[in-house]
């Protein structure tokens, strides 16, 4: 439990020394049933997961199709965005940490 109190004190001293976290890097996108988790990774920090639901149908109204449009990926390409970097919000939720993929940002892109 004190590793994890650990990296997250790295995080936060990250922010406050003003390092880039406008943008982190996808490291792994895993795929269960119809969601899709897209792995988050903060320089010296654990990974953050964002779900997303896999809908039987693409529409505009999708966060997931909005997120690989932005990278000019289709809805078979999702491994594609691995190594991508993508803009995120950053909020303190419950004392922790909590990193999220800024779909707004993305769709201005």
């Amino acid at each position: 439990m004190s590793d994890d109190i650990d990296t997250t004190a790295d995080a936060l001293a990250s922010v406050q020394s003003n390092e880039n976290l406008d943008t982190v890097e996808i490291v792994d996108v895993t795929e269960e049933n119809h969601e899709v988790c897209i792995h988050l990774q903060l320089p010296g920090s654990p990974n953050f997961e964002q779900r997303f639901e896999r809908p039987p149908v693409w529409g505009a109204n999708c966060d997931l199709k909005r997120v690989l449009d932005a990278y000019g990926l289709g809805p078979d390409e999702i491994e594609g965005l691995v190594g991508q970097q993508a803009p995120v919000t950053r909020e303190v939720i419950d004392g922790t940490l909590h990193f999220e993929i800024d779909i707004g940002e993305l769709s201005r892109k």
